[in-house]
């Protein structure tokens, strides 16, 4: 019996791809690294070599090889392109445009049969790296070979190029999109942490990191702290704190640089203690310091880039950009904490002042005008049965109604004294202590010194702290005498408030601010720093020296201009040369004098600049003459229409 036999045929292999769809495809490439494979594996290919090596440098670095490499046709190589790389990163190397061929060097191994080939890649007619390539044994390069070489040289030179700068203009791209949406959440949130959250978290995205951390310094404890951290052990990170003199960020906190370290772990300022606690592996790191008016408040970092060239400059440019955002982020942050304080504090202050002033009327003009209303109630039935009583009545309710209106002065006083606008804050204060000593118990004393010519504001800052104190003294003091000082030392003014009452415990007090509700001293600290005054108080509970001294002291303000005066007191004499004395006298020669009003109106009708005009006559003054002065020079321009003459 026959057996038939069949065979299935093998399938043919897929037909390779001609050079030109190759380089159709390195075209479409937008990718460097993929573009700088592709076109390696294509020459080492086509020319027939064992294996081929390429430098790239612009931006940063890139190194790829392909092929079997034998050790003595590496090393040569690395040398090769460790002597192009310091080149290229010390020079601009170019080659002429009408050079048609690129120089194509071919060196042979020693005690081997191999080749070396090197060509450099050139962008336009700069260099920008090299290609190097490996030929087996008794292989030569053909002149069309070498041709093909050159040409493929510069393609990829020029295609890399190309896509080294599409890569950076993507990398601008990102990081606009990183500034835009970092000041959008700048205007439109105030919540710090989740702000400054994202921000790293944007960092470590567009600078291709595995992890970035924002570090606040601790002046008090000389620590850094970790505010915000993005990156697998970012929780375990909230909140750790390092000493400021370990470790690469506390090296950028103390001295204010930005560093880079590809290999942490050879670098002797690197410390172990977070990846020890966290079981981080820190391999490279970035960082830059965070500045807020020229002062580091922190350092910004980022740790272990996913791509193997490492961190660069660019990096650093970026970090820093971000630096400056999370620097704004955080004044904003604490400006508008400081605002709601302030708002916080002016609305509890108002509040005081609403319920003092209630106090103070329902003591005081409520208690007297209900006493007025009882008095004539009163007084219109007595006049029905005793109308002979009521002339004495009428005396008593005199009085009640001087004593509310004295009583209301007070209040409108203290609230604001107009004296303190129209004569100065020495005036306020003596009127002020005048009324103290008609209405309190304790004996005040009062000590001045002249008037020394504050402003409004800072004279109605200052009374208010002296109001402040002393109504604390009349609540909790229990004082029989009260001294107020105002004094002049060393060029500052010093008002004191001193008494001899109860004294307190100054530190309990200002401590326990929150859970009492009273925010007296509070408010005159606050007060003297608005005028840049320095507040001091202390109090002793046991004698000797037993009561509360409050000081408050702030520089002198500067000497009032003093306005000039252009009124001039001539000379009883008639004659043209004391005139002359006088006006050169009272305007250091710089004087414009004009003549007769008629001649005065001709020369200004022609010209509209000053011209120095002869006195009419030798032995009379002028009927009118004209001088130009200012504040800042003796001089003034009175320009037209303004009439150019002055009577004097």
């Amino acid at each position: 019996m026959a057996e038939n036999f069949s065979r299935e045929k093998p399938a043919p292999e897929p037909p390779r791809p001609s050079v030109v769809d190759e380089l159709f495809d390195l075209a479409a490439t937008r990718n460097l690294d993929t573009l700088l494979r592709k076109a390696l594996g294509m020459v080492v290919r086509i020319v027939g070599a064992e294996a081929g090596s390429i430098l790239l440098q612009t931006q940063s670095t890139h190194r790829l090889r392909s092929g079997a490499f034998r050790q003595e046709a590496l090393n040569r190589i690395d040398r090769w392109e460790a002597v192009i790389s310091r080149h290229l990163q010390g020079t601009v190397w170019t080659i002429p445009a009408a050079s048609s061929n690129l120089p194509l060097s071919i060196s042979n191994l020693e005690g081997s049969q191999l080749a070396l080939v090197n060509i450099p890649l050139l962008q336009d007619t700069t260099v920008i790296g090299a290609l190097s390539l490996v030929l087996p044994p008794g292989q030569a390069l053909a002149d069309t070979q070498r041709n093909l070489l050159t040409r493929m040289a510069r393609g990829i030179g020029q295609l890399a190029s190309l896509v080294s700068d599409l890569e950076l203009a993507q990398q601008r791209l990102n990081q606009m999109g990183v500034f835009y949406q970092v000041g959008q959440a700048l205007v439109t949130t105030f919540d710090i942490n989740k702000l400054l959250s994202d921000t790293m978290q944007l960092a470590a995205d567009v600078i291709d990191a595995g992890a970035a951390s924002l570090m606040l310094i601790d002046e008090d404890r000389q620590e850094l702290v970790f505010e915000v951290s993005h990156g697998s052990r970012s929780k375990m990170l909230r909140q750790q704190r390092i000493p400021l003199d370990e470790g690469i960020a506390g090296w950028v906190a103390r001295n204010g640089y930005p560093v880079i370290v590809n290999d942490a772990r050879t670098d002797p300022r690197f410390s172990h203690r977070v990846d020890v606690r966290t079981g981080f592996l820190t391999q490279s790191i970035a960082a830059v310091p965070l500045k807020i008016k020229g002062r580091i408040i922190g350092v910004l970092e980022v740790l272990n880039k996913y791509s193997g060239a490492g961190f660069n400059q660019e990096d650093v440019r970026m970090m820093s950009s971000i630096a400056a955002q999370a620097a704004i982020a955080l004044e904003n942050a604490r400006l508008y904490q400081q605002v709601r304080q302030e708002r916080d504090h002016i609305i509890k202050a108002q509040e005081d002042v609403r319920r003092e002033l209630a106090r103070k009327l329902h003591d005081g003009p409520v208690q007297l005008l209900s006493a007025i209303s009882m008095n004539l109630d009163h007084l219109e039935r007595l006049n029905e049965v005793k109308p002979e009583a009521v002339h004495n009545e009428i005396n008593a309710l005199r009085n009640l109604v001087r004593n509310a209106m004295r009583d209301a002065r007070n209040i409108l006083f203290e609230l604001r004294p107009i004296i303190l606008e129209t004569q100065g804050l020495v005036a306020a204060l003596e009127e002020y202590i005048n009324q103290l000593r008609n209405a309190e118990s304790f004996t005040l004393h009062f000590k001045t010194v002249d008037e020394v010519g504050y402003d409004s504001k800072v004279a109605g800052t200052i009374f208010s702290i002296v109001q402040e104190a002393i109504n604390n003294i009349k609540r909790h003091a229990n004082a029989r005498n009260v001294w107020v000082l105002l004094e002049l030392k060393n060029n500052r003014f010093v008002v004191s408030v001193r008494d001899d009452g109860e004294g307190f415990e100054v530190d309990k007090t200002t401590s326990g601010y929150d859970r009492r509700g009273s925010f007296g001293m509070l408010n005159m600290r606050e007060r003297a720093e608005l005028i840049e005054a320095e507040l001091h108080i202390q109090s002793r509970t046991e004698a000797p020296n037993r009561g509360t001294s409050i000081q408050l002291i702030l520089p002198l303000p500067p000497p009032p201009i003093p306005k000039p005066n252009h009124k001039l007191d001539f000379p009883a004499k008639k004659d043209q040369s004391s005139w002359l004395n006088c006006l050169a006298k009272n305007f250091r020669n710089r004087v414009w004098l004009f003549s007769a009003r008629v001649n005065l109106r001709q020369r200004w009708k022609n010209s509209t600049r000053p011209c120095k005009l002869p006195l009419t006559s030798p032995n009379k003054p002028p009927k009118s003459i004209m001088i130009w002065a200012s504040p800042t020079n003796n001089w003034a321009i009175i320009p037209p229409p303004i009439k150019p003459w002055m009577k004097l």
